[in-house]
């Protein structure tokens, strides 16, 4: 099976080399995209001999490093998309147990979409559950995209499964880590469920509508 992992980067430098340090079976197949504010990871060589690092050009937002790590995964002929959280922290075993039951699904042709660990600390996309369902809906930034994109993946007929493999999530989030960055997270929350209101006609598991907006 072929495959990259993904991992978006704004702050918590400590955490993200501990995220990379328990995944060592990835780092040929691993992506760290760069979105912190003065691009921290310019001279972190001993990180650059790892990992691949991706400066985006502008900041992205969680549901547009989502979408270009699945573009980058479509473009290099990949079977799946892996997406690490930059403070999580696999035990030991877990990338492998994790790969071994992702080719298991692919050599049975099972119809998957979603692959979760503890949740989407370390989760797993399908690339041809992508190529049907589409791309994250870049409207919603972070909260309520993942519902809703994991909503879409089950009405395709794409199961969202999870697997349940053990994975520390040390919670040093972007958000947390940023005063600015909370401050804004918070205060789009309420614009972004009226958001999801108005395309499902109903909140997270209580939708209405099965195509967007009713149309």
């Amino acid at each position: 099976m072929k495959y990259i992992v993904g991992i978006g980067y704004a702050n918590r430098l400590d955490l993200l080399h501990k995220a990379v340090d328990s995944i060592k079976p990835y780092w040929p197949h691993t992506i760290v995209v760069d979105n912190s504010d003065l691009q921290d990871l310019r001279e972190e060589h001993e990180l650059r001999n790892k990992v691949n690092i991706f400066e985006p050009p502008v900041p992205l937002s969680a549901t547009q490093i989502f979408n270009y790590l699945l573009k980058r995964g479509m473009r290099e002929g990949c079977d799946a998309v892996l997406f690490m959280h930059h403070d999580a922290e696999p035990h030991e075993g877990t990338p492998e147990k994790f790969l071994e039951i992702l080719e298991s699904w692919q050599a049975r042709g099972d119809k998957w979409g979603v692959a979760l660990t503890q949740y989407d600390i370390l989760c797993a996309f399908n690339l041809k559950a992508v190529k049907e369902v589409g791309w994250w809906d870049t409207v919603m930034p972070n909260f309520f995209a993942d519902s809703e994109y994991y909503r879409r993946m089950r009405m395709a007929g794409y199961s969202v499964i999870w697997t349940h493999l053990p994975v520390t999530h040390h919670r040093g989030q972007t958000t947390k880590s940023d005063p600015y960055r909370l401050r804004v997270f918070r205060s789009s929350i309420t614009i972004h469920h009226d958001y999801y209101l108005a395309k499902w006609g109903g909140t997270t598991d209580k939708e209405v509508f099965t195509t967007p907006f009713n149309k």
